[in-house]
C-alpha cells in the first residue's frame, strides 16, 4: 500500500476511529455509525474512503430473524507505518505485515520460530476459557516484551544515524554547493550506486547540470570515491 494514500487516510481522526474500532470486531453500518457518535451521511463517506483505499472490506451475514442479510466492515490491510524524523532526516517507511498463512522460507528468517508459536498457540487448551485466556494473555506479553527490546534498540541506531547524518551534512555545507551537497547527500545515503539519469530523476534536476556537478565533485574528490557512488 502506497505510503502517502496511508499518511492521507489516516490523517483524519474519524477514520483513525474507525480503524480502531474494527480492529476489535466487524461491525454493521448503523452499529458503528452509533459507536463513533456521528451521523450516517458522515461516516459513510469515511467507509467508502476506507474501503476504496483497500484498508477495509465487507462480508455479508444472513440474518438470524429472517430479514435481508446483514453486511457487516472489517480491516483488510496488515501494515507497519513508521515516521522517522530528526534535525537530519526525514523518512517513511511501510512494511508489509505478513499473514500467518503466507509465511514460507522465502520471507521470513525466524521460520522456526514462528513455526514453535503457532505450535504453541494451537495447543492451547480447549475445554477452559480461564486457561484459553491465560495462554493467550502469556504469548501476548512475550511478544510485547520482543517488540520493546526490537523497538529500543531502534530507537539506539536511529540516534547512531542521526549522529553520522549530520555529519554528513555539516562536511557538505563547509565544501560543496547546492547542487554538488543533493547529489552526495542521495548517493551517499542510497543502498546501491545510481546512474546519472536516475540521480537526476529522484532529485528532479536537468540532467545535464547534475552530469556537471559530478563532474565538479570528480575533480574535488578523486575518480574513485566517485566511481563507488555512480555506476
Amino acid at each position: 500500500m502506497n505510503s502517502n494514500l496511508i499518511l492521507d487516510i489516516l490523517g483524519n481522526e474519524t477514520r483513525r476511529k474507525i480503524l480502531f474500532e474494527l480492529s476489535d470486531e466487524p461491525m454493521y453500518f448503523n452499529q458503528l455509525a452509533k459507536v463513533i457518535g456521528i451521523g450516517q451521511q458522515s461516516i459513510l463517506r469515511h467507509m467508502q474512503a476506507l474501503e476504496e483505499g483497500g484498508f477495509i472490506k465487507t462480508y455479508e451475514e444472513k440474518s438470524n430473524l429472517g430479514g435481508p442479510n446483514r453486511k457487516y466492515y472489517c480491516l483488510s490491510s496488515s501494515f507497519s507505518l513508521i515516521i522517522s524524523m530528526s534535525q537530519d532526516s526525514f523518512s517513511v517507511t511501510n512494511n508489509q505485515i505478513i499473514e500467518k498463512s503466507n509465511f514460507n522460507s522465502d520471507n521470513i528468517n525466524n521460520k522456526k520460530h514462528l513455526d514453535k508459536l503457532f505450535t504453541n498457540s494451537k495447543s492451547i487448551p480447549k475445554g477452559s476459557v480461564k486457561n484459553e485466556l491465560a495462554s493467550v494473555r502469556k504469548n501476548l506479553l512475550s511478544i510485547e516484551n520482543g517488540i520493546s527490546d526490537l523497538e529500543s534498540r531502534l530507537n539506539n541506531l536511529q540516534t547512531l544515524k542521526q549522529t553520522v547524518l549530520h555529519r554528513l551534512h555539516e562536511i557538505g555545507k563547509d565544501n560543496f554547493g547546492h547542487l554538488e551537497r543533493k547529489i552526495l547527500y542521495k548517493a551517499i545515503t542510497s543502498q546501491s550506486s545510481m546512474s546519472i539519469s536516475k540521480l537526476a530523476s529522484a532529485l528532479n534536476e536537468n540532467e545535464s547540470q547534475v552530469k556537471n556537478a559530478v563532474s565538479n565533485l570528480q575533480n574535488k574528490l578523486g575518480k574513485d570515491i566517485i566511481t563507488k557512488l555512480f555506476s
